[in-house]
């Protein structure tokens, strides 16, 4: 028999002790591993049967090293994926299993239009700022969305109304927070019990612009007729919806979308969704906007309430999700 650390009298009256596990093989059925033996050279190492090994603390080290995930402590998304934004920051990485992005995932931080979904209603007028400066007396600046660090005025609870393309003021200007995207270096990593999540490597500010959410825009009724185990990722605009009335639009993304796609749900998020127009003003059709709701440290996950409004919704009363937030507001379950 061989151990680690206790040595072991052989038949010939000799002690031996497994420094490390070099390899392994299957032979004949038998799964068989090659060890280095302490205080002996390598020329003594000996393939061994599985059976005769009692050295569990090296075998789990030697598996955990052959499990290396491909991503280690992070590579750049934009290395792995198409269509990743040079201003988007992104890392993946994975120090758990061996788990990869599926192949079928496509990066857009735009909506991908399904079949019947219409294209926004609604004139927009341009506002008339002189020079081009927008300031608080601006038509499209009327309600204070941010304050004067770019910063949403989170007690808000009013859409945001940005200024469009057809406004004179320039990519700066303070209200095109939303429309300028994501300035937030995120690390894309795996979990030990939720999957893929996403955390940021640098101080959030509250109020400050996180990303848009992105992906497949649908009829709310095709979306939920998808099933796929993929209602995780369907988001209702249901911003300006009654309570009442179904949302007649929905936004998947399980297959489409951008670093949001990779979001977990908490009973207690650091983050909320804010309803936001830039170049229309067709309520059915907003744009949807994460937003941080307090100071968010460097290697905090980020997370939001997949279903606030619990068991309002039609699509959701069937569906149970166990949670796994473990924050003191914890309801349990998801939707």
């Amino acid at each position: 028999m061989t151990k680690q650390g206790d040595a072991t009298p052989s038949e010939d009256g000799e002690s031996y002790t497994v420094e490390k596990i070099i390899d392994h093989k299957i032979e004949k059925g038998k799964k068989m591993y090659f060890l280095k033996w302490k205080g002996y050279d390598s020329i003594h190492n000996t393939w061994e049967p599985e059976e005769h090994l009692e050295c569990q603390d090296l075998l789990a080290q030697y598996w955990r090293r052959k499990k290396k995930s491909p991503y280690g402590a992070g590579v750049n998304l934009s290395s792995i994926l198409h269509n990743v934004p040079a201003r988007h920051r992104i890392r993946i990485c994975n120090t758990v299993d061996t788990a990869v992005l599926p192949e079928e995932f496509t990066y857009t931080d735009d909506y991908v239009r399904g079949n019947g979904v219409p294209n926004p209603s609604n004139v927009v007028f341009p506002c008339d700022c002189l020079d081009g400066q927008c300031s608080t007396d601006c038509d499209c600046m009327n309600v204070p969305y941010y304050d004067e660090n770019g910063r949403l005025c989170t007690d808000l609870q009013l859409p945001i109304y940005e200024c469009s393309h057809l406004c004179d003021c320039p990519e700066s200007c303070p209200n095109r927070t939303v429309q300028r995207g994501s300035t937030i270096d995120i690390d894309i990593f795996r979990t030990r019990d939720k999957g893929w999540g996403a955390r940021t490597r640098r101080f959030i500010a509250r109020g400050e612009f996180v990303c848009r959410y992105t992906g497949e825009l649908l009829m709310s009724k095709d979306a939920y007729l998808r099933g796929n185990g993929s209602l995780t990722y369907l988001f209702d605009l249901d911003k300006e919806v009654p309570r009442t009335c179904d949302p007649p639009f929905t936004i998947d993304a399980k297959m489409f979308g951008n670093v949001s796609h990779f979001f977990n749900h908490s009973c207690g998020p650091n983050m909320g969704i804010w309803a936001v127009y830039i170049n229309h003003r067709d309520a059915r059709l907003h744009e949807l906007a994460f937003f941080a709701l307090k100071d968010i440290a460097p290697g905090e996950e980020l997370t939001f309430d997949y279903s606030p409004n619990t068991g309002e919704s039609p699509y959701h009363t069937s569906c149970k999700f166990t949670c796994r937030c473990g924050t003191p507001e914890c309801r349990g379950s998801l939707f």
